[in-house]
């Protein structure tokens, strides 16, 4: 029987998958380096979600196959020495890209509608409010007024599964949609050739692309001071990509109104993160593609990847083809 090994614990459904397809399924005591050796030695298939799987974890699984990221993003997987030990890499595409689009416009409209500054006052100053005679008027005292999305510039960086959903839902809200991504030929939207043009447009800026070398630090200081003193950034992708020393230094100094971060660098965040003490920011656990419905989806996808593999079918999605490529010479 082969052995599939999880990282961390995927939805049920996932598990009962591999199961009724022959798997023996173990749930790692621990996602740290040498507990993850020991865990991976014997086994035939590893399931990851987002923790580290470095090369040496890698090399220690004497029998592995494949690796199943059971989401979108590898950039936690080291795919280069698993190219080098033939090991396939394959991904989960598509399966939270509603949850991810959808939890960018709720923190859109808890900052642009001052929802958390709202609810801290009216708790803070619970004892006060009959003095002050009316609710509106206590939102007109204490600036809780927001704006509505309707007719505000949304810049999506990456149109993706997930920035094509977050076009539709922004779209029924009446914004105006623009984007970024040099690898689409085709956009339902209006696309900017240079990325240094959307940032002052934007009021609303959501990033969507992956970690690469390429979006590595690509926001700091210098794009954030391009961008409209009214601006809030949504970052539901990767840690990375903007640098957050230079936006919680941009949101204290009112060079942007706010930002909504889901993913850090590194993850979890340290305690000193500047992110922590920065003026109107949503954090949150990394929760943007992980609803119930979204993880179910992910784990089914992982689980059939590996089945699929097993059977001698090709993956949905790949990653180093270049193994399949090498395994049918």
């Amino acid at each position: 029987m082969k052995k599939v090994l999880l990282s961390e614990k995927i939805d049920d459904k996932g598990i009962q998958l591999l199961k009724d397809n022959g798997f023996d399924v173990h749930i790692s005591a621990g996602t740290d380096i040498e507990t993850m050796k020991k865990e991976i030695k014997d086994v035939y298939a590893v399931i990851m979600r987002s923790s580290e799987l470095p090369a040496e974890v890698i090399d220690a699984g004497e029998n592995l196959k494949i690796i199943s990221r059971n989401g979108t993003g590898i950039n936690n997987v080291d795919v280069d020495e698993a190219t080098k030990k033939n090991i396939l890499v394959a991904k989960v595409n598509g399966a939270n890209a509603f949850s991810v689009a959808e939890y960018v416009i709720t923190t859109m409209l808890m900052l642009s509608r001052k929802v958390l500054a709202s609810n801290k006052l009216i708790h803070e100053k619970k004892d006060q409010l009959t003095e002050i005679g009316s609710l509106p008027g206590f939102s007109t005292q204490f600036n809780l007024n927001g704006n509505e999305l309707r007719g505000k510039t949304l810049a999506i960086l990456g149109l993706g599964k997930i920035g094509r959903e977050l076009v539709k839902l922004a779209q029924a809200f009446g914004m105006n949609v623009v984007g970024y991504d040099p690898y689409l030929k085709e956009s339902p939207v209006k696309l900017y050739k240079k990325l240094k043009d959307i940032y002052p447009v934007a009021d609303f800026l959501s990033i969507n692309m992956p970690l690469t070398a390429e979006t590595k630090n690509m926001i700091t200081a210098n794009e954030l001071a391009t961008m409209k003193d009214s601006a809030f950034i949504i970052n539901s992708a990767r840690g990375g990509i903007i640098n957050e020393n230079d936006l919680a230094a941009a949101l204290n100094a009112d060079t942007i109104a706010g930002a909504a971060v889901d993913s850090f660098n590194p993850e979890p965040p340290t305690p000193n993160n500047p992110l922590f003490t920065s003026k109107n920011t949503i954090l949150t656990s990394h929760m943007a593609g992980t609803t119930i419905e979204a993880n179910q989806a992910l784990g089914l996808g992982a689980a059939q990847a590996i089945i699929d593999f097993s059977n001698g079918k090709v993956p949905e999605f790949p990653v180093n083809q270049e193994i399949l490529a090498s395994e049918n010479k």
